[in-house]
């Protein structure tokens, strides 16, 4: 949806304010070339205004898609060309030495005299900044885990209580298989409500690590096999990895739950019998050496509107489940230093990328 056109003042006090502005502020086309930049701006990314001026603004931003860093790059370009009211895109900003800072940019669509503008405003967020978020997303999730975790205490007690309702039930239904069939189901959807439940509260609870140095090959094909044990699925799943990967330090546990709904998400996205790919090898990103997983279903990809919220928590295109997968994978993956991303397989379907930095290998 195109930003409502702000007309800018034909008198020097937009210009003032801009020059004068404690933040960074850059003018470009609609195409993202910039046109002006004001002094913070060139003190903060170490260019002078004739070095910015034609450049195209990406080359300013290093995009976290370490695995997909085009698509990320073309989906903030986008926005730029088309911004969306409140957006706001935490991204780590190159300056011309080839250090990074973290920012916060906001997009703005202007009309001036000499037609359509883009108004790009970057904010520098401090280690105080950032702990402060830290902050107010661990009060948040501290307080969905304690109303959850009374839910689920709640709910376990009625639930046992039914469960135990059932098993009376069935013993007088022996020779009814109808009607046992309706007992089944009737547990196996309590059965569902609880794990929803436990998702909700594995997602909000602290992620304390408990490391363990492991061989990532073996370490996958035990958690394929007993993933695809539990859950019957008739997909085979296909492991390549590197020669001579370092021996790596996870949390055999959490990892495990991550590489789960990860497999689970890809069967669901595929068509029935088709084969799940993980690959495993290293990664050199600019500064950052470590591992890459990635996860490869066939099914029809991910559109750039599921792109941007796919890790947000509760969203979800299934029917069933709670939508909290791919939030838990994210805080998983956060919590070893590490990061989630997603993309398009060119040969169709999608893939997830997990990497883990090198500091967490041998």
């Amino acid at each position: 949806m195109m930003q409502a056109m702000v007309p800018l003042s034909r008198n020097r006090i937009a210009n003032i304010l801009i020059e004068t502005s404690p933040v960074a502020i850059f003018l470009t086309t609609p195409n993202g070339t910039i046109s002006q930049a004001n002094p913070v701006a060139q003190e903060w990314f170490g260019y002078v205004d004739a070095e910015l001026v034609g450049m195209a603004i990406e080359r300013l931003f290093r995009f976290e898609s370490k695995g997909d860093a085009e698509a990320h790059s073309s989906c903030f370009m986008s926005h730029v060309r088309d911004p969306e009211p409140g957006k706001k895109w935490w991204l780590s900003a190159r300056r011309r030495d080839k250090t990074f800072f973290l920012t916060k940019v906001c997009l703005h669509a202007l009309e001036t005299d000499a037609g359509e503008i883009r108004l790009i405003n970057v904010v520098s967020v401090t280690d105080h900044d950032w702990c402060y978020r830290k902050h107010l997303e661990c009060e948040r999730l501290a307080a969905v885990s304690q109303m959850v975790s009374g839910l689920s205490h709640e709910s376990r007690n009625a639930m046992q209580r039914a469960e135990s309702c059932l098993d009376l039930l069935e013993m007088d239904l022996e020779t009814n298989s109808e009607s046992l069939q309706l007992t089944h189901r009737i547990r196996n959807a309590l059965r569902g409500i609880h794990r929803n439940y436990e998702e909700v509260r594995e997602y909000a609870a602290p992620i304390l690590l408990k490391r363990s140095v492991v061989e990532l090959s073996q370490l996958l094909g035990v958690i394929v096999d007993q993933w695809s044990w539990e859950c019957g699925a008739d997909s085979n799943v296909r492991i390549s990895c590197d020669e001579d990967l370092p021996a790596v330090s996870f949390d055999v546990d959490r990892f495990r739950v991550l590489l789960r709904h990860l497999l689970d998400n890809a069967v669901h996205a595929s068509p029935p019998g088709k084969d799940i790919e993980i690959r495993c090898q290293r990664f050199q990103r600019e500064q950052t050496q470590g591992i890459e997983i990635s996860v490869r279903d066939y099914g029809s990809g991910i559109s750039e509107e599921t792109r941007q919220c796919m890790f947000e928590p509760f969203f979800t295109n299934k029917q069933q489940g709670t939508g909290l997968g791919l939030a838990v994978c994210q805080r998983i993956a956060e919590a070893h230093n590490g990061t989630i991303e997603a993309s398009n397989h060119p040969a169709g379907g999608a893939v997830m990328h997990v990497y883990f930095p090198q500091e967490f290998g041998s």
